[in-house]
């Protein structure tokens, strides 16, 4: 197969078509103020970010809600700094609120190319990993199922990329059961690619 014979793009959601205006960093820093904490209570705001978004991607699959996930990983990062674990439950609402408030948008491009893929007559897919209330917010937010045929959230359907049963659900509702028919965009080796 050639692949100018592929009509079908998938794509990956998060840091491939949107990211946030805010880094991790900034939120953990804006949270920890907003609780009436020293920015630097945890240790440097980019310690405590590459922690927190490493204990995300370990605990969301088991996860319940995306405030229960926040609740935990907080919980955690005070323990484990030697703080009271009780201080988890203000700084995870704080985070959750900045988080809604500065939103998320597209990366540069990612509306154009979208349009310009629809143009020329490709189908357009989505398969993205987490938790369903927090990618169908991002989902909403940016308009996505106007410009997407088929949309699959692995917290929709119980499993994440890698698992190929996650790329099968997004082949069958793109109506192809050939994963050689779609052309997948993201932006992790391990998640993108290895599925």
């Amino acid at each position: 197969m050639r692949t100018s014979d592929v009509r079908i793009i998938a794509f990956d959601l998060d840091f491939t078509l949107s990211t946030y205006p805010l880094t991790t960093a900034e939120v953990v820093a804006a949270a920890l103020v907003r609780s009436g904490l020293d920015p630097a209570a945890l240790g440097p705001a980019a310690a405590v970010a590459f922690d927190y978004d490493r204990l995300w991607r370990e605990l969301e699959p088991g996860a319940s809600s995306a405030d229960a996930l926040r609740l935990a990983i907080w919980t955690r990062l005070a323990r484990d700094r030697g703080l009271d674990p009780s201080l988890g439950a203000p700084v995870a609402r704080a985070y959750g609120d900045v988080r809604r408030e500065s939103g998320v948008r597209f990366v540069d491009g990612v509306p154009e190319m979208l349009d310009l893929l629809r143009r020329r007559s490709y189908r357009l897919g989505l398969l993205t990993n987490g938790l369903s209330e927090v990618q169908w917010e991002k989902i909403h937010a940016l308009e996505l199922e106007a410009r997407i045929d088929a949309i699959v959230v692995g917290g929709d359907i119980g499993c994440f990329k890698p698992d190929r049963r996650a790329f099968a659900a997004l082949l069958e509702r793109l109506a192809t059961t050939r994963p050689a028919d779609v052309l997948f965009v993201g932006d992790s080796y391990e998640a993108d690619v290895v599925g």
